[in-house]
């Protein structure tokens, strides 16, 4: 297997249920920074090079748009009731593709928190060479840029992103916080 392959994780299906229809948020209000806008080139891990980009740039947090080719993908096609015990749900195996391959639209944010691990929360749309489309969550690692992949980072300034863990949903998720604010209620 040449992806990160996630462990499998499990999360509360019914989480949702009892707050139905009521709008409930976190949230961080920051000001748009700088648009730093790239080329990964060939070989270059996609996520990994996305991140780099952005550290070299010192950008803390920020929205991603990129799209371009891919010699080999993996990645998740999203998220099925456990089979094992239907009150949860599970990320779905892995798919993994060998190029040519095209991403039409990816997006997603990054962070590069001032205490912490790098990450990037990454979902993209691509075409493999047989014309079929898949979509999903793409990881770390097993994504190949082919000839070329543009990538725009929208920098977010005053709000960092955290990954924090949400005990109702059992997984790290992206946190934002502003800058010298406590953490916001929520809402």
């Amino acid at each position: 297997m040449r992806g990160n392959q996630p462990p499998q994780e499990s999360f509360p299906w019914n989480i949702w249920a009892a707050h139905e229809g009521r709008p409930r948020y976190h949230s961080a209000a920051g000001g748009a920074g700088r648009l730093i806008s790239g080329r990964l080139l060939p070989g270059s891990d996609l996520l990994g090079g996305i991140i780099e980009m952005a550290r070299s740039h010192e950008v803390r947090a920020a929205w991603v748009n990129a799209f371009g080719s891919l010699a080999r993908a993996a990645f998740s096609p999203g998220l099925r009731l456990s089979a094992e015990d239907p009150d949860r749900v599970e990320r779905r195996p892995n798919v993994e593709l060998e190029g040519p391959i095209e991403m039409w639209s990816g997006t997603g944010r990054l962070g590069l928190p001032a205490n912490g691990e790098p990450f990037i929360h990454f979902h993209g749309v691509v075409v493999g060479p047989d014309g079929r489309l898949f979509g999903g969550h793409f990881f770390p690692g097993g994504n190949t840029v082919y000839a070329t992949f543009e990538v725009h980072i929208q920098e977010i300034l005053g709000v960092e992103f955290r990954l924090e863990h949400d005990a109702a949903v059992e997984l790290p998720l992206i946190e934002p916080r502003g800058f010298g604010c406590a953490p916001p209620g929520e809402r």
